[in-house]
């Protein structure tokens, strides 16, 4: 099978790369990072690897894809990031659409899998999420995943493009950028600073990126009973949903750490109706379809995620 990544060089483009490589597929995809500073990629022999964006993307580059994961994050770089409005819009849309025109115009339609947001898609107090839970985000990037989950399945109804969404838990691991809150926190823990929380009665749901390759193995497993639908790849064992407070202090535990925190303001869109946005899971469509729950508990990821930090903290200033 043949496998075209976007955003290769991510964390999640990456860790899918090196996972299926392991696995025996024929690997390629883009990423606008140079391949010699692709160091998350440690399959880079084994793959071909595109420097390019994915708004230069055509069907030469697609011909005999079987499956796309669509894994390129458009402020991931974060040179404005969400600060700035337009930046957000045009680097997480302008992508997407030029992808589903490409396989739109393609006989052989490669299968398309869009790795959205699921801690971002909403803003609502105390709300149930499901694969069904209309998306109601309160922020300038959630609207965007939202707007690009929308776009995808337009094109299944509209051009029969055979697309999957993908909802993906806050993701953590071993090679981690260092601007997600659990890759600053082990950082600062580490080397003993003084770390500003933001939001910190704010609650995320954070899956183990070990959970989220085993789901992505599972879905192309049975990726035809997929096809049009929205599926969730979130949770821990317990689907143990936690405060920036609570992971802060977890981690502050597991690497005996006198990291001081200092509480900060909220995020705009973090604080509803005077209350930080709180919710829980259901997951079970999503799970029963792909035979999937994920193994790794909250401590145990986190446990080897430290020690991943602690062997390669040169990598990061």
């Amino acid at each position: 099978m043949k496998v075209f990544i976007t955003g290769i060089a991510g964390v999640l483009g990456s860790n899918l790369a090196n996972f299926l490589v392991s696995k025996g597929y024929k690997v390629i995809g883009n990423d606008i990072v140079r391949k010699e500073e692709a160091w998350r990629l440690e399959c880079m022999d084994q793959i071909d690897y595109q420097w390019k964006s994915s708004n230069d993307l055509c069907r030469r580059d697609l011909v005999n894809v079987d499956i796309l994961f669509d894994c390129g994050i458009g402020v991931a770089d974060r040179p404005l990031g969400n600060t700035s409005p337009f930046y957000t819009v045009h680097n997480n849309i302008e992508p997407a659409l030029r992808i589903l025109e490409v396989a739109k115009r393609m006989k052989k339609k490669p299968i398309l899998v869009y790795a959205s947001s699921f801690n971002s898609l909403y803003g609502k107090i105390n709300e149930v999420y499901s694969e069904n839970t209309p998306v109601c985000p309160s922020s300038i990037y959630g609207w965007t995943k939202g707007a690009v989950e929308n776009l995808y399945l337009t094109y299944y109804r509209a051009f029969k493009v055979p697309v999957i969404v993908v909802r993906v838990g806050s993701a953590y691991g071993p090679k981690m950028r260092s601007d997600e809150l659990i890759g600053r926190l082990i950082i600062y823990a580490l080397k003993n600073r003084k770390f500003y929380l933001r939001s910190p009665e704010s609650k995320r749901l954070w899956t183990y990126s070990k959970d989220v390759l085993a789901f992505y193995e599972k879905l192309i497993e049975r990726k035809e009973k997929c096809i049009g639908k929205t599926l969730i790849s979130a949770g821990n064992k317990e689907d143990q949903i936690v405060t920036n407070i609570q992971i802060a202090n977890l981690i502050k535990e597991l690497t005996d750490s006198e990291m001081e925190v200092e509480l900060g303001e909220y995020e705009p869109g973090e604080f509803i109706d005077g209350k930080p946005v709180s919710f829980s899971i259901n997951a079970d469509y999503s799970r029963k379809l792909l035979d999937w729950s994920p193994k790794y508990s909250l401590e145990e990821g986190l446990k080897e995620t430290i020690e991943w930090f602690k062997e390669n903290l040169w990598r990061y200033k």
